[in-house]
């Protein structure tokens, strides 16, 4: 919605920054000197009005450009010639040159062909376009077999490329290679001459490694009953039992699966001792309590537990008592009584001005004060001559409002649509004002909005 000015506007000198003419197809009821930009199809242009009628601002109505010193001429409707030097930036030939040969003149008129060369040929369409195309190159496929190959087997790779100055491939070269034969080592025969170590074993039972001769210090492995026998077994790094809830992982570190085999474990581990030390676990069933009461820190000091017998009190501060329920396990934390101050609950005009607090912040005192609220600091009225508080005279109307002062706030709407509306308006005395339209207003057709300030 428009905000109107029944008045003039006086800048007085200043710029009107980023401002926009008005844009309408119908052209706006008007008098001499009135401008819009008319968006008609095919009109776009900014009009005036002479007095008479919209007329075009300053439009081109001729021009004519001058070949030979690259100057052209304008003229407008308002009958003002303007020429334009583009000093010789207008086209009669040119000249195209390649990476090599001779340059070539293209004069007016001539056709430039952009042709293709070797394996390149070129074709004109619409619009305006000219796409080059990569000729066919003649060539062999070579196409592979996919092989999974085995030891001792034979299959075709690409030992090499043939391509031309162009970089196209011309040739592929093919070699037949075999894969070699598998180099294993097939222990079934018992050996017992001690004079081979390290000597492996086979039989109905063990397959053993016999490290020194010494059954005793051998390492067997029983297929049939998925055994591993050694002496003693050192791990570096992690040891994983399968199909166990109780793991090594690493130093110091036991971890437990659980009832349930998933991403979730417990693990067991100490921090790194400084002596010696024994943790004993009670002859006794039940859970383990983690982080039991050592150390409980307060806002200024620390409680620590010196001994297993020690007891954590919880004791009442400023205003604040504790209370023990043995029935329930419970402790109890109250608020103590610190004033009697009753709630006030005021009404009307009357609100709270004063509150008293003690050193914790409870309150202690409420104080309530009635705001008194004149009644003679706003004034409204028709702008309507015949009103007892307002004079005409031509556009201007002079409002008494009697409120004995100039710092009034004053603004002025339509009684019709209630837009509020721009006019020049003046504080003229301490009880009046002037309103004045820059045109003839309808009495009744505005109304004044007065407020005193202070």
């Amino acid at each position: 919605m428009a905000i109107p000015f029944l008045n003039n506007i006086n800048l007085d000198d200043n710029q009107l920054l980023n401002a926009k003419i008005h844009v309408t197809s119908s052209a706006p009821t008007a008098g001499k000197g009135q401008i819009y930009l008319d968006s008609s199809t095919g009109v776009n242009k900014l009009k005036y009005h002479d007095g008479t009628a919209f007329v075009i601002a300053d439009a081109t109505v001729s021009a004519s450009f001058n070949t030979s010193d690259g100057v052209i001429t304008f003229t407008t409707s308002s009958g003002g010639t303007y020429t334009v030097d583009i000093d010789g930036r207008f086209m009669e030939d040119f000249i195209v040159a390649g990476d090599t040969g001779d340059d070539q003149t293209i004069s007016d008129g001539n056709t430039l062909t952009i042709a293709g060369g070797t394996e390149l040929s070129s074709v004109g369409s619409d619009t305006d376009t000219i796409t080059i195309n990569h000729d066919d190159v003649t060539r062999t496929n070579t196409t592979g077999t996919a092989l999974t190959p085995d030891f001792g087997a034979n299959f075709d790779v690409i030992t090499g490329v043939t391509s031309n100055a162009r970089g196209h491939i011309t040739g592929v070269e093919t070699t037949n290679i075999t894969m070699p034969e598998n180099d294993s080592v097939d222990v079934t025969a018992i050996t017992t001459d001690a004079a081979y170590y390290p000597t492996f074993v086979s039989a109905a039972g063990d397959v053993a490694l016999n490290i020194d001769g010494s059954a005793a210090d051998k390492l067997s492995y029983n297929p049939n009953s998925q055994t591993l026998t050694v002496k003693n077994l050192v791990v570096d790094g992690t040891q994983t039992i399968l199909d166990e809830t109780v793991q090594v992982v690493e130093n110091s570190t036991i971890l437990f699966e659980g009832t349930t085999a998933d991403d979730f474990e417990t693990k067991l581990t100490v921090i790194d001792p400084t002596a010696d030390r024994t943790i004993s676990l009670p002859d006794e069933s039940g859970t383990v309590v983690l982080n039991a009461f050592k150390t409980v820190s307060g806002d200024t000091n620390s409680a620590v537990a010196d001994s297993a017998t020690d007891t954590l009190t919880i004791a009442g501060g400023n205003g604040i008592t504790t209370e023990a329920t043995a029935s329930s396990d419970t402790i109890t934390i109250n608020h103590d009584d610190t004033s009697s101050q009753a709630s006030v609950d005021n009404s009307g005009n009357t609100v709270i001005q004063d509150v008293t607090l003690d050193t914790y912040g409870h309150v202690t005192g409420l104080v309530s004060k009635t705001i008194e609220v004149p009644t003679d600091r706003e004034f409204v009225v028709d702008l309507n001559a015949t009103d007892s508080n307002v004079a005409k005279a031509t556009n201007t109307y002079t409002v008494t409002h009697s409120l004995n002062s100039r710092d009034v706030i004053v603004e002025v709407y339509h009684t019709t649509n209630y837009d509020t509306i721009f006019v020049d308006i003046t504080r003229a005395t301490v009880n009046t004002i002037t309103v004045a339209f820059a045109a003839t207003v309808t009495d009744g057709d505005y109304r004044v909005l007065i407020k005193k300030i202070g």
